[in-house]
């Protein structure tokens, strides 16, 4: 495919690292909000039908402005949040990529812009006070770690379920309260003994399913419930009685929707926000372990590695 040309306003970054990250799973199934279209390849630039690439974040350096773009200059290394980091070349607005400075690795650089800013998004929106505590299901993912790290700051007791005991120390590290629940029995009665039997203030799903409904129910009266994960792939069951006569809010997260939002209230609050994760991955923000890496063209091999049960730390696709 021909290197694409920056247009006004955008800069071209050439990808060096890139994250497999469970939403690219889901557009690579045709499952995630932005539908993927795979088709032929063209065979020259002028023809053929367009081709979705996957990917949704990365880091790299900039190779290009567009016309009148104030933004970076080329040979900078930024973080990318653009459809299609699966290339070596992508063209995003410049308001999508992060300087990132050189005591940044590249393994932490390209997940910067997905994982740290829903962790952030989250926690902000339960707007929860000094002493509540949430619920945590995939108690082991990034994105819990994160949350658990970044609520411990705040006074906000984070209770993580995991199924396996060896992931309970590096939990308890993170300021998180561990909680080995091999099934949804053991999951009610641990949340039981951690808050006296009032159930917790709010739950964070990231799995849906029986897991998901699991942890809805150990949401006390007038909590509130996120789901913003599918990785069970199996639809949450919401009784009509949880909404009815236990009063609690279940709502949906998704990261392109709630930046969207930020950005029509004007760039203060979405500088705000990055301000916020970047201070907090200056300040050891967990969650950017590797598991492996992959050159780009063994992307087959990085798949094959990211879906493998109890795979811990991220896949990165390189080169």
């Amino acid at each position: 495919m021909a290197v694409p040309e920056p247009g006004p306003g955008e800069v071209r970054v050439r990808v060096t690292s890139r994250p497999v990250n469970p939403s690219d799973l889901l557009f690579i199934k045709g499952r995630y909000g932005r539908r993927a279209r795979f088709t032929t390849r063209p065979a020259a630039p002028a023809g053929g039908a367009a081709v979705s690439v996957a990917g949704f974040e990365g880091a790299g350096v900039v190779d290009a402005l567009g016309p009148g773009t104030a933004g970076p200059p080329p040979g900078a290394r930024v973080a990318v949040a653009a459809d299609g980091t699966w290339q070596e070349y992508v063209c995003a607005p410049a308001t999508a990529v992060l300087p990132v400075a050189e005591r940044t690795p590249a393994d932490t650089a390209c997940q910067l812009t997905v994982n740290p800013f829903t962790a952030q998004l989250l926690l902000d929106d339960l707007g929860l006070r000094d002493g509540g505590t949430v619920l945590l299901t995939a108690g082991a993912s990034a994105v819990s770690r994160m949350v658990a790290w970044l609520a411990h700051r705040r006074g906000v007791r984070c209770l993580a379920a995991v199924r396996r005991a060896g992931q309970l120390p590096a939990l308890e590290r993170g300021g998180a309260v561990p909680l080995l629940a091999r099934t949804h029995a053991d999951l009610a009665e641990r949340v039981r003994e951690a808050t006296d039997g009032r159930g917790v203030d709010a739950a964070l799903d990231a799995v849906g399913g029986t897991a998901g409904g699991a942890a809805l129910r150990c949401v006390r009266p007038g909590g509130q419930f996120v789901s913003y994960g599918l990785l069970s792939g199996r639809p949450l069951p919401v009784p009509p009685e949880t909404l009815l006569f236990r009063r609690v809010r279940v709502s949906g997260f998704w990261l392109p929707e709630r930046l969207e939002q930020l950005r029509r209230q004007g760039a203060a609050g979405l500088r705000r926000l990055t301000d916020e994760v970047d201070t907090a991955v200056a300040a050891g923000l967990p969650g950017f372990e590797v598991a492996a890496r992959y050159a780009l063209g063994d992307h087959a091999k990085a798949l094959d590695h990211a879906v493998r049960p109890r795979s811990t730390g991220k896949v990165l696709l390189t080169g």
